[in-house]
């Protein structure tokens, strides 16, 4: 049994009222503040938790210019579902000393490679990625180049298998009262440097490592502190499971 509290919200919101449009944009912000990045420093060892690929280029560097100062580095992508492209190429290019190559993607009829160029002073110490079956998209194509140029370790679940690049298109209806919405198109797949294709068959990591149902239910996240362990740090699964706390969204 399952205790919980049902709070009924609004079926329909009307954006040309002022109280709708507040509490829409509010939402927005709570949830990008519950999804920022965050990055954690354990002696010589930084932990970067990136629940989703939406940081610019400054953005990037300021979380490499941190983890710079340590000897090894744990990248938590675990939930995280992808996002921008610039995004991925600026991490994968402040970990790499040199250019690397993503994929190519392939198009109904042109194919064109996805590159990340080297940017700066790129990390240099130990990598570890953290992964699961709900990293999607981007958090897939790191992990998996992470793999195949043998730049450190990929630890956790096997991913979700969803890497076909798409397009939204928004749309609107209407005159007085408008209608917005919006549809997503497959463009491309891509397939990486091994001849393969991520899609429906997502990364396997290089250590299969899960939480139990115990350390689900007393907040313990061993998978992370195993990690710490793999970089040189230390951390107790205690520890780990507090230091990245899902934050409700307020009611």
């Amino acid at each position: 049994m399952v205790n919980h509290t049902l709070t009924q919200g609004k079926r329909l919101m009307d954006l040309t009222t002022t109280s709708d449009y507040i509490d829409l944009v509010t939402r927005d912000e709570n949830e990008e503040h519950a999804t920022r990045s965050r990055i954690v420093e354990l002696g010589d060892v930084a932990v970067w938790k990136l629940r989703q690929f939406d940081l610019d280029f400054s953005e990037v560097e300021h979380e490499i210019g941190i983890a710079r100062r340590h000897a090894g580095l744990v990248l938590d992508l675990r939930g995280n579902g992808g996002g921008s492209e610039d995004t991925l190429r600026a991490i994968l290019g402040s970990l790499m000393d040199q250019d690397v190559k993503i994929a190519d993607r392939v198009e109904r009829k042109a194919t064109k490679e996805l590159v990340a160029k080297r940017q700066g002073k790129p990390f240099s110490g130990k990598l570890v990625v953290l992964v699961d079956s709900a990293s999607a998209s981007a958090s897939e194509l790191l992990a998996r180049v992470v793999q195949l140029t043998h730049r450190g370790t990929v630890v956790g679940d096997k991913t979700a298998g969803a890497v076909m690049e798409s397009r939204i298109y928004e749309e609107e209806h209407g005159a007085e009262t408008m209608f917005f919405y919006a549809y997503s198109v497959t463009e491309a797949n891509l397939i990486m440097t091994d001849g393969k294709s991520l899609e429906k068959t997502g990364v396997t990591p290089d250590e299969l490592l899960l939480p139990t149902g115990a350390d689900l239910a007393a907040g313990r996240d061993p998978v992370l502190a195993h990690a710490v362990a793999l970089v040189g740090g230390n951390l107790e699964a205690g520890e780990a499971g507090r230091m990245f706390p899902y934050e409700w969204p307020p009611l």
